[in-house]
């Protein structure tokens, strides 16, 4: 026959079980609570396709950018679904609802020392209205952009060890005078990282676009 003391003690046991369950539960809640939003990067063939063809369907007319890029900046307009302007093939079209971008042609640093492939573990030091950084890493969790700026470095984790990568764009794409990049990574995706959407520490990309077999 258990002790009296055995199952107050058996209690108090399942008493802080219950408790850090709960915790447990309320934590995970919470981080899911406060994730940040992604948006939506297509590109031309997607948006013409999937979008500005379709009849019926979930997409939203209101927010859209489409993005051009070349070696002396970043076309950036607003756009519609519904609009039947000639859409060029390399086009990327973001939306991220509360994420305005600056339209207007975005100079692009992208032709700068930080040009693609940037070297493993090599800091690239560049300005844009500040000083900011780049390196690019492999670390145990896999292939990590660190952007600093402002005293503070933020990380994104694009890929797995040894993807390679390429920066195809390096502009101040949403007025806020910090670099934003748009990132490809071999075999993945290519990554949209937004200033304004970034804090100090581990970051996921405000956009992502899976890669086409």
């Amino acid at each position: 026959m258990t002790s009296p003391a055995t199952r107050t003690g058996l209690r108090r046991a399942v008493l802080r079980f219950a408790l850090v369950a709960a915790a447990s539960a309320a934590a995970a809640t919470l981080w899911a609570a406060n994730r940040p939003e992604q948006g939506l990067l297509l590109d031309a063939r997607t948006w013409q396709d999937e979008v500005a063809a379709a009849s019926t369907g979930p997409w939203v007319a209101d927010g859209w950018y489409r993005l051009v890029v070349r070696d002396e900046g970043v076309d950036v307009r607003p756009v519609r679904p519904s609009d039947r302007d000639t859409i060029p093939r390399d086009a990327l079209f973001f939306r991220l609802p509360g994420t305005p971008l600056v339209t207007g042609q975005r100079p692009n640093l992208r032709a700068l020392e930080v040009a693609q492939p940037p070297r493993l573990g090599r800091g690239h030091a560049l300005s844009l209205a500040g000083r900011f950084s780049l390196q690019v890493q492999d670390v145990p969790a896999g292939l990590r952009y660190q952007i600093a700026y402002d005293g503070r470095a933020h990380d994104y984790l694009l890929g797995p060890r040894g993807a390679g990568s390429r920066v195809r764009a390096v502009a101040d794409l949403d007025g806020d005078g910090r670099p934003d990049f748009l990132v490809d990574v071999e075999g993945r995706a290519t990554y949209l990282l937004l200033s304004t959407r970034a804090q100090p520490g581990p970051n996921l990309p405000a956009a992502e676009m899976p890669a086409v077999d």
